[in-house]
């Protein structure tokens, strides 16, 4: 096998001359220096160099680092704007959920601890013992949760709405999969027009990019890559387009998640999402003349009349 290390390391002024050997026009090598030892050129540069190369692989003409750079900083604010919005919504969901449960089961926190308590077919019985297994260890070693150490030495009992300030969206979502669709359809009917079968895709996309936004990764051109939303009366009153039967926009891309936060968000949480993407985006282009508006919608997902989604009713649609 081949180890020669076909990333080498290189010093400030070769990452620079690599650039310009690239393409890329530097005419100020010391601020660049500065851009890459703040975000580094991994973070930077291998992160948003694409929508700026040609087909040949060089950069196109006239490009900057600073147009490089304009594209980080949007994806920055970007991921802010969302996972301020997703947070919205876990907290949402996090408190349906300790209501639902309890209401059904009681506060006792074996009642979360008992496989029983959810729906336990062999599909999905390795994944719900993990869950439990999580559980049990918050409640067995709390002390990283001192809201749970408290609620334990105190009252030696931690009920569910305790214990789901410990969890993350990822565990939420999967605890809410595994409820016995009585439950689950309790919480649902709290969104108008969303099934519990819809909330459960919702809320594993709204998951994976949680943790996206909060491990700074690239979000403008996420895709979900377990799978997709359900078809919406969304995507029919945007009238997406279609290819071979398929919604070629909203279903797995960052519109997608748009759609989803339309459904889970009041309609004035929505609204000033939009706006501050817009704005983000207006930003952006005003920042670099290397990108274009319908450029980076095809890299989002959006379609060009992505805003209307702020009028746009929910509507009753029929799954697929």
């Amino acid at each position: 096998m081949d180890t020669t290390n076909d990333k080498p390391f290189l010093t400030y002024n070769q990452q620079i001359q690599k650039l310009i050997g690239k393409g890329l026009s530097i005419t100020d090598p010391e601020s660049a220096i500065v851009l890459l030892k703040k975000h580094s050129y991994f973070a930077l540069v291998s992160g948003y160099k694409n929508p700026f190369k040609a087909k040949n692989g060089l950069y196109k003409p006239r490009t900057t680092l600073d147009d490089i750079y304009s594209l980080y900083i949007f994806d920055d604010t970007l991921r802010t704007i969302i996972l301020r919005n997703i947070l919205k919504v876990e907290k949402h969901i996090k408190s349906l959920i300790s209501y639902s449960f309890c209401e059904t089961y009681g506060e006792d926190q074996q009642h979360y601890l008992d496989a029983t308590k959810y729906n336990y077919s062999r599909a999905n019985q390795a994944d719900i013992n993990d869950l439990i297994g999580r559980l049990s260890k918050i409640v067995s070693d709390p002390k990283d949760y001192l809201y749970v150490s408290h609620q334990l030495k105190k009252h030696g009992n931690i009920p569910l709405w305790v214990m789901m300030k410990a969890l993350t969206l990822g565990s939420v979502s999967k605890f809410y999969s595994f409820l016995p669709q009585s439950i689950q359809s309790r919480i649902s009917i709290e969104f108008d027009c969303v099934t519990e079968n819809e909330l459960a895709r919702m809320l594993d996309l709204l998951a994976r990019v949680r943790n996206v936004c909060a491990h700074n990764e690239r979000l403008f051109n996420y895709r979900y890559k377990k799978g997709a939303i359900h078809d919406t009366f969304i995507h029919q009153y945007l009238h997406i387009s279609k290819t071979n039967e398929q919604y070629s926009k909203g279903k797995r891309d960052l519109f997608a998640v748009i759609i989803v936060l339309k459904y889970l968000l009041s309609h004035d949480e929505l609204c000033l999402l939009i706006d501050e993407v817009d704005n983000a985006l207006k930003s952006l282009l005003a920042s670099t003349k290397q990108l274009q508006r319908l450029q980076m919608y095809k890299y989002m997902g959006f379609p060009t009349n992505w805003t209307d989604i702020k009028a746009a009713p929910l509507g009753i649609h029929t799954l697929p």
